[in-house]
């Protein structure tokens, strides 16, 4: 079971598989920090595989105006994966960060969009959180399995140690209780997907209403 997994992780980092092999590649990751680090490993290659090239100013200026996921376009296929999601609306996911009223500020720092999955995320809450430098999403345990993509900036879990930065994943089991905070280095973007939602202060933490 354990190569299976293995031989499914290049694959996830590449977003396309299917989304019940995707999900069993989430819980194994949850479970185990080895197969989480060398997943990262293969999402860093994924995202080097091609060599940037700066493009004019009109010709940028185009290519922006053409896509949804403007400056963060790069994240589409891995949106509509962990989203259950086309490719085409992961693109117009990813447009509503470049869009000021898109934001409910939910505390100090802390900003949030929400957002309607696929059915195969039909029981999870769905959306971007963005941090301010140094600013914290506060403790919080977790109803069901949560995924995290890392799109921008530097986040660090104060409970692990441990720090993400972007094109990571980060896998919580159903249970596990965690908070995590921006590093002073700058803003950070990231999307979620948790199952049955949060529990803040042993309350439910669900949005009223989804974008």
């Amino acid at each position: 079971m354990m190569s299976d997994i293995r031989e499914l992780l290049p694959l996830y980092a590449l977003g396309v598989l299917e989304v019940d092999e995707a999900q069993v590649v989430e819980r194994a990751i949850a479970a185990d920090p080895a197969l989480a680090a060398e997943l990262q490993a293969y999402q860093r290659t994924a995202e080097g595989m091609v060599a940037p090239v700066a493009p004019s100013p009109d010709v940028h200026e185009r290519l922006m105006a053409s896509v949804g996921g403007g400056r963060f376009e790069r994240f589409s296929n891995r949106m509509a994966s962990l989203f259950d999601v086309s490719v085409d609306r992961a693109r117009e996911l990813l447009g509503l960060i470049e869009r000021p009223a898109s934001w409910e500020a939910a505390a100090p720092g802390v900003g949030l969009v929400h957002f309607d999955g696929g059915p195969a995320c039909a029981a999870a809450d769905c959306g971007f959180v963005r941090l301010a430098p140094g600013a914290a999403f506060p403790l919080h345990s977790h109803a069901g399995e949560e995924v995290s993509l890392i799109i921008a900036g530097t986040l660090k879990d104060r409970r692990s140690g441990r720090t993400y930065g972007p094109g990571d994943e980060v896998f919580e089991a159903e249970g596990t209780e965690h908070d995590v905070v921006a590093t002073d280095d700058g803003e950070v973007l990231y999307a979620a997907r948790a199952t049955n939602g949060l529990i803040i202060a042993g309350a439910p933490a669900r949005p009223e209403k989804k974008r």
